[in-house]
């Protein structure tokens, strides 16, 4: 009796690159079926109860989401996810494992790698190349976030809001709130007398992995 097909869908902002990787695993991994393309995330974000069993996930897709709050979006209605990327930064791969991510793979890996990493996620079981391993068992240097404050620094530094008030709105909190919020991860991340700038703050908690790169920039 043959086992069902792997469903998977692929989340991913470079066409090319979104084709060239599905018409891969329909011609060469047999049981798996591609089912899902977004070119974006607010495409697959406005399907989220519709995606089947696995996400490949691109890292950099043009939004100032962050990828935490993405993976576990996904996770929480069901799918596995395979984050699949160009960034190669340790601090952001133990991001997407903490998060829930099964499996991270450079872009750079054969499209084999893709494929193994996809059958073992739908069986609920992690696949952790070699790179990725030495960057989970690196010591992890620098503050750690809470999940609330990286939410607050994640809307007020990386784009979606660009005000207090603004960021409590988006994230249904006080104002007063998000103060105490970005007070307490400025306490974090100070290193002299001087308070941290907004610009300060924001380029230490990428060069630490906590936020991403502009592309753009």
């Amino acid at each position: 009796m043959s086992r069902p097909a792997i469903e998977v869908d692929i989340v991913e902002d470079h066409a090319v690159l979104l084709e060239g990787l599905a018409q891969w695993l329909q011609a060469n991994a047999p049981g798996i079926r591609v089912v899902g393309r977004y070119g974006s995330w607010a495409e697959a974000a406005a399907n989220l109860r519709g995606l089947s069993d696995v996400v490949v996930l691109d890292v950099l897709l043009g939004d100032q989401v962050p990828l935490r709050a993405k993976i576990q979006a996904i996770v929480s209605t069901g799918p596995q996810v395979v984050v699949c990327s160009s960034v190669v930064d340790p601090a952001v791969m133990r991001q997407a494992i903490a998060a829930g991510a099964l499996a991270y793979i450079p872009k750079t890996a054969p499209a084999g790698v893709v494929e193994t990493a996809l059958r073992q996620a739908a069986q609920g079981i992690s696949y952790i190349t070699e790179e990725v391993a030495a960057a989970l068992q690196a010591e992890q240097a620098g503050p750690q976030l809470s999940a609330r404050e990286h939410q607050v620094v994640s809307v007020y530094l990386g784009g979606v809001a660009g005000t207090l008030a603004e960021t409590a709105h988006v994230l249904g909190i006080s104002i007063d709130g998000v103060k105490k919020h970005l007070a307490a991860v400025r306490r974090k991340f100070q290193d002299g007398p001087e308070p941290l700038t907004r610009l300060a703050l924001r380029e230490r908690l990428v060069s630490d992995g906590w936020l991403l790169e502009d592309p753009k920039q």
